[in-house]
């Protein structure tokens, strides 16, 4: 066949086997930077910290299995399978592109915050190695067009890997290999105080600032092409917030207390769960974090037995739902639910299931006209739910962020979006 471009999507672009001799040699490249960082570690003594040497010791292990299961799977090949060295393919453009953001990278700052997880994913690895191909196949930089409203999301860690996707040979001139001598370059790092998840003020070291922007910004501008929604003639309707304020319920308050008491103390039992393990001891900011999320949302995401309260987000939301039903019910106007936890799970108590329940029995709307898109088993019964919005046969809709998200052309006759949690990630947001 001689096809000019192939659409795919990320999932299935990911299926592609990619050349194991290629994965060999970046992972080596990864392995021989750990090394290298646990060197220095080694020589500065007692000014290292026994976290960042067991980090990196770690870090070194799993690339050495990574690269024994490369190995052995070179030894034993006996198919012919093709894999992407052996299509030809000379470019990439790939759409949505802050979804390959966590691409692992070495550094031995281990108590700086908010660098991201450094292990990186899979799905992002696989990204690096087809970019990686093309490079080598035409000698230069680049070979990927990245298509994306939110290049950085999270973390300026996320500059950093852009460049490792697309200027590598550009990155190896200015002899950067690693995270670290980038930002000895580009970033600096202090000390400040900030609030905690329990609202206590807290010591924390970040890379807060950008230095040397000009020469950063002439970098960036070399593979950057800006285009805002005005420039490109995009028609979009006035986006109306209402931030919707609800006082918390005792039990909520209660729990509150107990919480902070906890994130003081790591005292578990005080949440009614067992005392925390080791692993989860230093984790256990993310725990009450994870606990706070859940009891904002609603209590018995918690605890089941707990009751239900008029003044909950789940009463709140299903009036809120209500009223719009109801003021544009001549013109079949939808809306949208999004909530990433409390997500629909059968046999399980769950926030969609519980405002669908109040939607019908106190607001008389027709089960019907009510669906959650993880109903939807596969593509044609999620474009039939679509084509149902569309069309006004299904009035309300819940779903995740990544699932109700981008690619969701369900918006024809929407009149209102409800969000009864908010997104960490900056693209989320957008």
């Amino acid at each position: 066949n001689d096809y000019d471009c192939v659409i795919m999507s990320h999932d299935q672009f990911g299926k592609i086997p990619q050349s194991p001799e290629l994965q060999r040699q970046i992972l080596q490249a990864e392995l021989d930077t750990v090394e290298e960082n646990l060197e220095v570690i080694r020589t500065q003594g007692k000014d290292v910290s026994r976290g960042m040497l067991k980090g990196l010791e770690k870090r070194k292990q799993n690339l050495e299995a990574k690269l024994q299961k490369i190995a052995y799977s070179i030894e034993q090949r006996t198919d012919d399978v093709v894999d992407f060295r052996m299509m030809g393919i000379d470019h990439l453009f790939v759409d949505e592109s802050h979804q390959f953001k966590n691409l692992m990278f070495n550094t031995r700052h281990d108590r700086v915050a908010g660098l991201g997880n450094s292990e990186g994913s899979q799905k992002a690895l696989n990204m690096l190695f087809a970019i990686r191909t093309i490079q080598e196949r035409t000698g230069r930089d680049l070979g990927a067009t990245f298509l994306s409203g939110t290049t950085i999301s999270n973390s300026l860690t996320e500059l950093y890997l852009l460049f490792k996707y697309l200027r590598p040979k550009e990155l190896e001139r200015q002899d950067i290999r690693c995270f670290d001598a980038w930002a000895a370059i580009f970033a600096k790092k202090t000390t400040d105080f900030e609030f905690n998840v329990t609202n206590n003020i807290v010591q924390k070291e970040r890379f807060r600032y950008f230095i040397k922007v000009p020469e950063l910004a002439a970098f960036y501008n070399e593979i950057t092409d800006y285009r805002t929604a005005e420039a490109v003639g995009v028609d979009r309707p006035q986006k109306n917030e209402i931030l919707h304020n609800i006082p918390p319920t005792p039990e909520q308050e209660d729990f509150i207390q107990k919480l902070m008491e906890f994130a003081k103390t790591g005292d578990a039992t005080i949440l009614g769960r067992l005392p925390l393990s080791e692993t989860e001891e230093k984790a256990k900011m993310l725990i009450a974090t994870d606990y706070a999320r859940k009891m904002a949302l609603d209590m018995r995401m918690i605890d089941p037995t707990c009751e239900d309260h008029p003044d909950n987000k789940a009463s709140h939301c299903a009036k809120m739902i209500a009223d719009y039903y109801k003021r544009y019910d001549n013109h079949k106007g939808t809306q949208f639910v999004f909530s990433d936890l409390g997500t629909y799970r059968p046999g399980e108590f769950n926030v969609y299931s519980e405002i669908k329940r109040k939607l019908i029995e106190d607001y008389g709307i027709p089960s019907s006209e009510i669906r959650f898109i993880q109903e939807c088993k596969n593509e044609r019964a999620r474009k039939a739910v679509i084509a149902a919005m569309n069309e006004g046969s299904v009035r309300v809709l819940f779903g995740s962020t990544s699932m109700l998200g981008t690619g969701v052309n369900a918006q024809k006759r929407c009149v209102a979006i409800h969000h009864l949690d908010t997104p960490w990630v900056r693209h989320e947001v957008a």
